[in-house]
């Protein structure tokens, strides 16, 4: 079978603020004085399908930004637009069903586009293994991660003891929600669980029957929207779809529901861009514990994370901090609150700063 590849880039990065904006999303910013997240996705799946067999599914308000970030990578028109977000359950369907009527049959990997991965060669590996394993027991098949510490901010699948007939490929058993920092250890401990990265391997047509058989809504509205619209990327049968549906995720919709699942055993370092606190990981510290991207200068600080856009930030006697320093916001706050980031953007919506978001 054909191998596809799609990267998931609709989301808002809310937790990165003031990094991360509504019209500039986490996955389209440069965290780390390089290339942003989105474009070296594409660059880690470009190892595993071919230039027009990855595509981006993403929504319409982003078109322009996806176009032009990744015009040197793959074709225009492997930009999938969605009228809105509705999470990835829509997300998934809707890609699927654009491949199917394009393409007719094949595999597609749907992976996030604001994963951080740092060994490219166990990535394809573990993808590749995913591939063979979904064509082989004609199944949806995750990928798992092996998680490197007990975090709280991701969630987790348990794994059956017993293996499948190949013993690489293993038995999902249940889904996990993030846990509390107890049940991370313990998670983390037993060796039986592995983190979950949103990395999703199946044929086209079995993505779409557990589709119809756990969300028939979205069967039914998505399939009447790409059926009836010969671009159904931004047209009213697609927008009365989606307005229709559950807002709901793929995870939560089908996969917890689906007798059997298999996982392929990721052994690359992972982890999700998820909040200012986690951009430490994509980088190294300076001496003295020190996270750095832009111009700063301290004196006796240390195991912080300073960002700046383009102002010069100084610091003096200060540990285990976030600055971050936009032209128009800044913000300073402990490394162990960064996950409230997401409620001071809703204070700010509450507040009326719209057009700091």
């Amino acid at each position: 079978m054909e191998r596809f590849a799609v990267i998931m880039a609709g989301g808002s990065g809310t937790r990165l603020w003031p990094i991360s904006r509504e019209t500039r999303p986490k996955q389209f910013v440069n965290v780390d004085n390089g290339s942003c997240m989105l474009v070296k996705t594409v660059e880690r799946l470009l190892q595993t399908v071919p230039a027009d067999h990855c595509f981006i599914v993403t929504d319409k308000r982003l078109k322009n930004i996806t176009r032009n970030t990744v015009k040197n990578l793959i074709p225009g028109e492997n930009i999938i637009l969605e009228p809105f977000k509705k999470n990835t359950a829509a997300c998934i369907e809707f890609a699927t069903m654009t491949l199917k009527k394009r393409f007719g049959e094949g595999l597609i990997c749907f992976v996030p586009a604001d994963g951080y991965v740092n060994d490219r060669e166990k990535y394809k590996e573990a993808l590749e293994r995913a591939y063979d394993a979904a064509e082989k027991t004609k199944a949806l098949v995750i990928v798992g991660i092996t998680p490197s510490y007990p975090a709280t901010g991701y969630g987790y699948i348990q794994v059956d003891s017993e293996k499948g007939d190949d013993e690489r490929i293993l038995i999902v058993q249940k889904f996990i929600e993030k846990p509390d920092i107890d049940n991370a250890r313990k998670f983390f401990e037993s060796g039986e669980f592995l983190w979950n990265g949103g990395i999703l391997v199946g044929s086209m047509d079995a993505i779409m029957n557990s589709v119809k058989k756990y969300l028939p809504e979205h069967d039914e509205n998505i399939s009447h929207a790409v059926k009836h619209s010969k671009l159904p990327t931004g047209n009213r049968y697609l927008n009365d779809a989606y307005n229709k549906i559950q807002n709901i995720s793929f995870d939560n919709g089908v996969l917890e529901k689906t007798d059997c699942i298999y996982v392929i055993k990721g052994e690359f370092d992972w982890d999700d861009i998820g909040s200012i606190d986690s951009l430490a990981k994509t980088g190294k510290a300076d001496a003295d514990g020190n996270m750095v991207s832009g111009r700063h200068l301290g004196m006796d600080t240390s195991n912080s994370i300073i960002f700046s856009e383009d102002a010069l930030v100084t610091t003096i006697g200060i540990d285990n901090l976030i600055v971050v320093s936009t032209k128009d916001a800044i913000i300073v706050c402990p490394r162990d609150r960064a996950q409230e980031v997401k409620g001071l953007v809703e204070l700010l919506k509450e507040k009326g700063y719209q057009d700091l978001l």
